[in-house]
């Protein structure tokens, strides 16, 4: 897997680690709208899925993209996200990236983070075969961003990527907080522990 995909399917994954799939299931603050953990893993998966399939695609007809032209909104748009590293607000998830509850199994942390790495690696050896065979040209349009280059469908995934990892550790801030840790001192041991009173040397 290439280094700079790598390094996002392992944050993400530290992000989970230790979750068990109750937890991965809890929606912060009880609003179902809102996506839990788990969902937010599905969404990168189904955002893997979508690219694999257009590489597959554009492998089994042999040619890069016909459509190598990109309008005004998706230039400005390239550089916001693939040039300054920023995902732009409100923008809404397609419903083909959109998780719909039962079409993943309920999951701990070991469990969605070995199911998202499964996936970025198929799609990754993918990129890897159009690179070979069709270079520096653009193999597949992004609903956004238009015509991609391999490195640029990486950049763009690694951006997406480390947005999501934002919003898993507000979402299990809320979920699964870290606990507080126990402030230990000589006065608070008197009262907590039954310490006996000493006794006098015989």
């Amino acid at each position: 897997m290439h280094a700079v995909l790598e390094h996002v399917v392992v944050q993400i994954s530290k992000e989970v680690r230790g979750l068990d799939a109750d937890v991965a299931q809890q929606h912060p603050g009880g609003r179902t709208h809102e996506w839990n953990a788990q969902q937010v893993v599905e969404h990168l998966i189904l955002t893997y899925r979508a690219t694999s399939g257009l590489l597959e695609s554009r492998l089994r007809k042999g040619r890069s993209s016909q459509h190598q032209n990109r309008t005004w909104l998706q230039r400005l748009l390239q550089v916001m996200i693939l040039g300054c590293g920023r995902l732009p607000q409100g923008v809404p998830t397609l419903d083909e990236n959109r998780p719909s509850p039962g079409e993943f199994a309920a999951m701990d942390g070991e469990q969605l983070g070995s199911a998202l790495c499964a996936e970025m690696q198929w799609m990754d050896a993918l990129l890897e075969r159009c690179r070979h065979r069709f270079g520096t040209e653009r193999v597949g349009n992004h609903p956004w961003l238009g015509p991609l280059r391999v490195d640029q469908w990486r950049r763009f995934h690694v951006v997406h990527g480390l947005h999501h990892v934002e919003q898993l550790r507000s979402i299990l801030a809320q979920v699964a907080p870290e606990p507080v840790p126990i402030r230990i001192t000589s006065g608070t041991l008197r009262k907590k522990l039954p310490i006996p009173v000493q006794r006098p040397l015989a």
